[in-house]
């Protein structure tokens, strides 16, 4: 059975290198599910069982509404998107499910992997973050251009790879939803691991904001003497790193914010005399 491929493709496809969905192209194909495999770059690992139990009863009512996309993979197919669908579908017992079948790279399948799942809001910030570091050093690419094929800002891309610096105990607690990004992210101006793990335990039995969070972890750095780190290595805000960013396209050339929580300097870098001329100019344009 072939039939046209609905909407919801049309709208993840054009923010990667694939081509956009053509309704004379793109046909819907019944195919076997025993000749799928898994996609091997999902990022995502954990699925919620009640959740697919409840997509399953909805395509036991309904059916698949949306299509699978799989690729070709020695003699059968890999899964591209809808893990979701076919999990449910294998849990109703169903011998086949609806798909539309693209021929595509091991980085188109990263990139749509992940793109589905962050605009359906479905990867954990751990889970996102790994798949950045993925991208970057899979496929070579920076972060720039990771930022650009996900519609990102560059800072708030280095923001979730900073992540990563944490131990695996703190980034469990993170993946699990018992602390958040803004509780995490502090935790990284903090270089002694045991005031680390006291801190992270009290976040997480305590239900402390993220405000309460840095007031705790400011007080801890000061009764144990620990200097905080260099304006340099102290974790950006996200209100920072978009003002650096704006900056960083108003300018055309790289804008570094160095903040210590008390005060700070913004640095405009520039290359020749007449690339400071400009900055000059667009300055006095402006009256700033």
């Amino acid at each position: 059975m072939k039939r046209g491929l609905g909407k919801g493709l049309g709208a993840l496809i054009p923010t990667t290198n694939i081509e956009q969905y053509n309704p004379e192209k793109d046909t819907i194909m019944e195919i076997s599910i025993e000749e799928i495999i898994p996609n091997s770059f999902q990022p995502r690992t954990n699925f919620d069982p009640e959740k697919i139990a409840e997509l399953a009863a909805s395509i036991k009512e309904h059916g698949v509404l949306q299509p699978v996309i799989v690729r070709p993979h020695n003699q059968g197919y890999e899964l591209v998107v809808g893990e979701r669908r076919l999990r449910a579908s294998k849990q109703l017992g169903l011998e086949k499910i609806p798909a539309v079948i693209k021929t595509l790279t091991d980085q188109d399948m990263t990139e749509v992997a992940l793109i589905e799942n962050i605009q359906r809001h479905d990867l954990n910030p751990v889970e996102e973050a790994r798949a950045y570091k993925r991208l970057i050093e899979e496929f070579g690419l920076t972060q720039e251009v990771v930022a650009k094929k996900l519609g990102k800002s560059r800072p708030f891309v280095a923001n979730f790879l900073r992540l990563l610096n944490l131990p695996d105990n703190i980034l469990e607690l993170l993946e699990n939803g018992k602390i958040t990004v803004g509780h995490a992210r502090p935790l990284l101006a903090i270089d002694d691991k045991n005031l680390q793990q006291q801190l992270v335990n009290q976040i997480a039995d305590g239900q402390l904001s993220v405000r309460d969070t840095e007031k705790l972890i400011n007080n801890s750095l000061k009764n144990k003497k620990q200097k905080p780190k260099s304006p340099t290595e102290i974790p950006s805000s996200p209100i920072l790193d978009d003002i650096q960013e704006r900056l960083r396209l108003k300018f055309s050339t790289k804008v570094n914010i160095k903040d210590d929580g008390k005060r700070g300097k913004i640095e405009i870098e520039y290359f020749s005399y007449e690339e400071l001329q400009r900055i000059i100019e667009m300055l006095d344009e402006h009256n700033y």
